[in-house]
């Protein structure tokens, strides 16, 4: 396994206070904000506006302020294409920010329209198939990988794998994760969809039990995982759970069954860490303009990724010279996220290296787990990602 260092952070240069301002440039950010996932993804707009507050406070990038324009497609594909629609052809954005699981209702309309899709939660198959996705954060390539791997470092040898019923693309992971598992000597024996909305995993519970797994994956929103774990509970059933990505929230330190056996993986910098340099600069700039997050039981990994999102588009607007010789343009902002080579974002991010007319997956994770009611980093807080090819 290969760890990887982070790279020094050179922010982007903000217009002095109270420097005359050009304008203002905008990005869309489709949210599915309310819906069956709403619980993972309900305030991490915020930490994307907070950043953009900040900046705006300083005089913005280049001399145009930020504008962030948040649609609620409701995880309704057909919203989410009238959304993005809406954002480009009416607001004008220069960049698209996925929040929501939707994306591939509106991906091939963003390309077509020439507009970036700049971050956002990384969950989408475009990340891996279109050139026009750059993902901040572990791309799905790599989540059975970590799956895997972190089952095998709490010594499982046969793991259970619940998917969401709310999103096609999450039962395209399991024959990945049955070959992914079986390449590396662990057995998926137990594998079943379920949905935010159904009244009790019991079912899914002793079916694994009785497979006999010893770890288990859910992936499913926040009160999801929560509930499941504890129907399992309720059944006598302690294995141990992978907590991954926008699943995972501050409200598991108190959740039945996941505060003390629980071990997986973050695709960014840890959203339970204070003491990076990184995470002491994205709290600060989300308490002065949404504190209230900070405290929402809901507070993720979603929120991380959606504020590494918004330094990456500060940063393609400053390295792409976006604005600088006249409004800014789309064709700005490509050329600034083409420059971003081995870059963390300060820390908030694996390395990131964007490449024109290829996807760019992001094949690095955070080692993350739970000990005595609170979160952990057993291996720290430098990436590791999976061997070369």
């Amino acid at each position: 396994m290969v760890i990887l260092l982070f790279t020094a952070f050179i922010p982007f240069q903000s217009t002095q206070a109270g420097a005359a301002t050009k304008g203002t440039v905008s990005v869309g950010i489709v949210c599915g904000c309310t819906g069956p996932l709403a619980s993972s993804t309900s305030t991490s707009p915020q930490s994307y506006e907070s950043w953009a507050n900040a900046v705006n406070a300083k005089g913005g990038v280049n001399g145009y302020k930020i504008n962030v324009i948040v649609k609620d497609d409701q995880s309704s594909p057909a919203n989410g294409l009238q959304d993005a629609q809406t954002l480009i052809q009416v607001d004008h954005v220069v960049a698209l920010v996925d929040a929501t699981d939707t994306e591939t209702a509106w991906a091939a309309f963003a390309k077509q329209e020439g507009v970036p899709v700049v971050g956002g939660f990384n969950l989408s198959i475009d990340d891996l198939t279109s050139s026009n996705f750059f993902a901040t954060g572990t791309t799905e390539d790599a989540f059975t990988l970590a799956e895997v791997l972190g089952g095998k470092k709490v010594h499982a040898t046969k793991i259970a794998e619940f998917y969401c019923a709310e999103d096609p693309l999450c039962a395209e992971i399991v024959p990945v994760l049955k070959s992914t598992a079986a390449a590396n000597g662990v057995s998926v024996v137990a594998v079943s969809e379920i949905s935010a909305a159904q009244p009790n995993y019991t079912a899914q519970c002793l079916a694994a039990k009785q497979a006999g797994a010893t770890y288990v994956g859910i992936g499913e929103s926040v009160t999801a995982v929560e509930a499941m774990a504890a129907d399992c509970s309720r059944q006598g059933y302690f294995p141990w759970y992978q907590i991954a990505d926008g699943g995972v929230s501050k409200s598991f330190t108190s959740a039945v069954g996941l505060n003390t056996k629980s071990f997986g993986y973050e695709t960014g910098l840890p959203f339970f860490d204070t003491t990076a340099p990184a995470a002491k600069r994205m709290i600060a700039a989300i308490k002065k303009t949404a504190p209230q997050i900070l405290s929402n039981p809901n507070y993720n990994q979603d929120n991380v990724s959606m504020y590494a999102s918004a330094v990456l588009f500060g940063q393609a607007l400053e390295a792409g010279t976006a604005g600088k010789s006249g409004p800014v343009t789309t064709q700005e902002i490509y050329k600034g996220l083409y420059t971003i080579h081995n870059d963390t974002l300060g820390g908030l991010s694996p390395p990131l290296t964007f490449k024109p007319n290829q996807p760019n997956p992001v094949d690095c994770w955070y080692w993350v787990g739970m000990a005595h009611h609170h979160f952990t980093t057993p291996y720290g807080l430098k990436p590791v990602c999976k061997p070369s090819s």
